[in-house]
């Protein structure tokens, strides 16, 4: 016999407390009325007797009431050889890659018959798997309903990530030994987000189905006032023709003809003015992959894109002159310009103030409490997106409230960082760069005198260094929100960034990586939370809930394909935690057997049926 909780046992040392009681008490005899006895000569008789303990049935119920509760809360259970088969989970890959004729239909076929091949008492799970991994089936003896959930199984438009569904099943076997039967085509990029563990007491099989295929797909979709610009590729093998066609919603669509050779991209341009609203290009590909045959996006009635620059008080509004020209320096045409407007003081922090801009510079907070800029940390966690300029006129101290539970971290001493050289991307390849083009050689020129020592961990990463490398510009995302913080200031106080030629298309590239296309109009299939809107479409799903365009990660058509082998050795196999496995089996033994609640229910007899016997035994006073 074992117990979940031991410590209780300790319990069953109260069992002393009602026989040290009945062992003290004594009966007092009443007083009788009696003649005179003053006149009686007084003497001391001395008697001794031994302890008896007095009803001991009663004594015995209790003893047995305290430790039948001892003993319940110590939950107690019997130790006994599992005979139940280690569960086994069937994890099938439902990405959109998987649509391609006949793949989903082997991957059935695979996962079906590795079903048939386990005995009858083997529980078995189900997952389903694309960016976001499902379960289906918790593991269960009856195969039937694992049969029937298999046959619904549908390509989705998620691309393929083997993380989820390993963790997925670690999860199902809650330490247990198992073996996890993963079917799916083998795509390299499923590692492209991280690898996972799995412990070594559980069994991995990989079953590879798919061959390549000849795949044409709508790789993106730009719609301006003036054209809609639509990006054709063949990822095939073998030239390919067909046409695209373009609709905006409730429209008449537009077709041009296409001829690709194998591995070329091409540009569709549909020209004309251009309304506001939802348009999805298409082409028709029987033979690649049916879910990037068609691109979304949208066009929104807007004048510009908002961007509101916050300063302590108006006498800082200096701070944000350099900001405000380089965004009016940057297009004056609807659709493609911005309104800036400079904000101050605590009502810039206020949650309205913060949701009606698209995109909001922090450069100064002079005069502001400290406690009011929380505001900004919870806009990032709503959506919004944050630039902060640590500078003289924004204490590191001050940042850091805001940046440190994003992982980027800003030391509060006195002095900031002196010399710490120019600006050098940490990788030049990074989307907010590679736009830059040879800019970026400017930015190794930019002098600068101060910076705020900034350190990145956790999930944040660093975009730009200093030359004595320290951390110059990072990033940290929290679902669709983005936070970046600039080490140094935008004001020209502490560095000569914004006079150099590089200035304002850094400011244009910022603009565009933070907000993406049209302030927030495309949000990846990846980052939608709504399962109603989790498929390609135009869907209310971008910052403040606007309509956005909601699109397949094309990546998902890359066909390259890794081996078994080194699907197997990108795993980690920590060894299992032995300790834990026994308690996971401890406990599912205690749930199963519920010895506890029979010693509940025994108490509760023990307790009538003592209440029972102490009304019928004469009445007595105890002295202690």
């Amino acid at each position: 016999m074992g117990f979940l909780a031991p410590i209780f046992l300790a319990g069953l040392a109260a069992v002393a407390v009602p026989i040290v009681l009945h062992l003290f008490r004594r009966e007092i005899a009443p007083p009788v009325p009696f003649t005179a006895v003053r006149f009686l000569q007084k003497r001391t008789i001395e008697r001794q007797e031994r302890r008896k303990i007095q009803d001991p049935w009663l004594l015995l119920l209790r003893i047995a009431a305290l430790a039948l509760l001892a003993l319940a809360f110590a939950r107690p259970y019997l130790r006994v050889e599992s005979k139940t088969q280690p569960p086994v989970v069937l994890a099938v890959d439902v990405s959109y890659s998987m649509g391609a004729p006949g793949r989903l239909e082997a991957a059935r076929q695979a996962a079906t018959q590795a079903l048939a091949d386990l005995s009858g008492d083997t529980p078995v799970g189900l997952v389903s798997f694309a960016d976001r991994a499902t379960v289906l089936a918790e593991p269960t003896t009856d195969h039937g309903a694992v049969r029937v959930q298999l046959a619904g199984l549908q390509a989705g438009p998620g691309a393929t990530r083997y993380a989820g569904p390993l963790e997925a099943a670690r999860g199902l076997f809650d330490g247990r030994p198992g073996r996890v039967v993963l079917v799916t085509d083998l795509q390299a990029r499923g590692w492209a987000r991280g690898t996972t563990s799995l412990p070594d007491n559980v069994r991995l099989d990989v079953l590879g189905v798919g061959a390549r295929v000849d795949n044409v797909l709508v790789r993106d979709l730009v719609v301006t006032r003036e054209q809609a610009r639509v990006v054709i590729s063949n990822a095939g093998q073998v030239p390919a023709r067909g046409s695209v066609s373009l609709v905006r919603e409730g429209g008449a669509p537009a077709t041009q003809a296409f001829a690709l050779d194998a591995g070329v991209s091409r540009d569709v341009v549909f020209p004309g003015l251009h309304a506001g609203g939802a348009y999805v290009a298409r082409i028709a590909d029987t033979v690649g992959f049916p879910a990037d045959d068609e691109r979304h996006a949208v066009l929104r009635d807007q004048a510009a894109t908002t961007v509101q620059v916050i300063v302590g008080d108006d006498v800082e509004r200096s701070r944000a002159l350099f900001v405000e020209r380089a965004f009016g320096a940057l297009g004056t045409e609807p659709g493609s310009s911005y309104a800036v407007r400079i904000v101050s003081g605590t009502a810039a922090l206020a949650r309205e103030s913060l949701r009606s801009a698209d995109l909001v510079f922090w450069v100064s907070a002079t005069g502001v409490d400290r406690r009011a800029v929380v505001a900004l940390e919870q806009f990032v966690r709503d959506g919004g997106r944050v630039v902060v300029a640590c500078g003289p006129a924004l204490d590191a101290r001050v940042v850091d409230v805001v940046t440190r539970p994003f992982g980027i971290t800003l030391a509060g001493g006195d002095a900031p960082v002196s010399s710490p050289g120019g600006l050098v991307a940490q990788d030049p390849r990074h989307p907010l760069l590679a736009g830059l083009g040879e800019a970026r050689q400017d930015l190794a020129r930019t002098t600068i005198s101060q910076a705020c020592d900034m350190t990145v961990s956790g999930t944040a990463s660093t975009i730009a260094r200093f030359r004595n490398g320290r951390a110059a510009l990072a990033e940290a995302r929290v679902g669709n929100g983005h936070l970046l913080v600039f080490a140094s200031d935008l004001g020209r106080q502490w560095n000569n960034l914004p006079v150099q030629a590089a200035f304002v298309p850094l400011v244009g590239e910022l603009a565009r990586y933070m907000l993406g296309d049209g302030a927030g109009a495309r949000v990846a299939l990846a980052n939608v939370e709504d399962p109603r809107y989790q498929r390609p479409g135009v869907w209310p799903v971008g910052p403040r809930g606007q309509a956005a365009a909601v699109n397949v990660d094309v990546s998902e058509s890359d066909q390259s394909v890794i081996t078994t082998d080194e699907f197997q050795q990108a795993i980690a196999r920590p060894p299992a935690d032995e300790a834990r496995v026994a308690r996971v089996q401890a406990t599912r033994l205690e749930h199963d057997q519920g010895w506890w609640r029979y010693g509940i229910a025994l108490l509760g007899v023990t307790l009538v049926v003592e209440s029972l016997i102490a009304r019928r035994t004469p009445a007595t006073e105890v002295v202690s």
